[in-house]
């Protein structure tokens, strides 16, 4: 029993030491962590240093490079730009040209055509100066006919009035002829009845034979006036005729 219980103490003691040695070691293993860490950062560090100087190195190079190659992009662009605005002005230019060529051609041609009209519009003048002048010497050609005309239907009324008139005028002449060369053998058997009368040779001679004497040589005076005037009026009328044309 008492080995038992010696054997006990003494895996007890061996625990202890065992564990000791654990807590030991674990002790040794994070300070050797920690100084892995430290030196690993350390390392790290210098490492990263040095990358990172060698990455702003090259950063800084090709910084440069893009400064450079900006500058002579800009450079570049510039000069584009310019021979651009060159080309554009150059272009533009020939463009004014161009339309101001076409403007003069279109102008020219305007001009031409507006000469082409004033000619066009002076020979219409002129037709229309030439129709005027026709159209007044036709008025007044017309104006004469018709003045023709009026005076010619005058002429023909007046002449159709004095033909009748004529007509008339001649056969009351005739019949006033007639009635004078009735009334003269008439007036010479009259005055010889007046005569017996007057002498009262006779009784066949009636009291009346002088006043019927006196009555036909009144009607014989007038017959032969009324003649002398429808003669007269013949030879008017005759006259009026041949001034007449007719």
């Amino acid at each position: 029993m008492n080995e038992r219980t010696n054997n006990q103490e003494h895996e007890n003691d061996d625990v202890v030491v065992i564990e000791e040695r654990d807590k030991r070691t674990y002790v040794y293993i994070a300070i050797a962590g920690v100084l892995g860490l430290a030196l690993g950062g350390l390392i790290g560090s210098t490492l990263t240093a040095n990358k990172w100087e060698s990455t702003y190195h090259s950063l800084e190079e090709q910084y440069q490079t893009l400064a450079s190659e900006k500058k002579q992009m800009v450079v570049q662009v510039e000069e584009k730009v310019a021979k651009v605005d060159d080309e554009v002005a150059e272009k533009l230019q020939q463009a004014i040209q161009q339309q101001q060529e076409e403007h003069q051609t279109a102008l020219a041609k305007l001009q031409q055509q507006v000469e082409e009209l004033e000619k066009v519009n002076l020979s219409l003048e002129e037709q229309v100066s030439t129709q005027k002048t026709q159209l007044e010497e036709t008025s007044k050609v017309n104006s004469k006919l018709n003045r023709q005309a009026d005076m010619q239907a005058t002429m023909f009324e007046r002449s159709r009035e004095l033909f009748q008139q004529e007509l008339k005028v001649k056969q009351e002449l005739e019949a006033l002829e007639k009635e004078r060369d009735s009334l003269e053998p008439t007036l010479v058997k009259l005055k010889e009845q007046c005569d017996i009368y007057l002498q009262g040779t006779s009784w066949d001679a009636t009291s009346d034979s002088c006043d019927k004497q006196d009555e036909a040589n009144s009607r014989l005076s007038q017959v032969n006036q009324m003649i002398r005037v429808h003669q007269m009026d013949l030879k008017q009328m005759q006259a009026l005729s041949e001034e007449l044309g007719l």
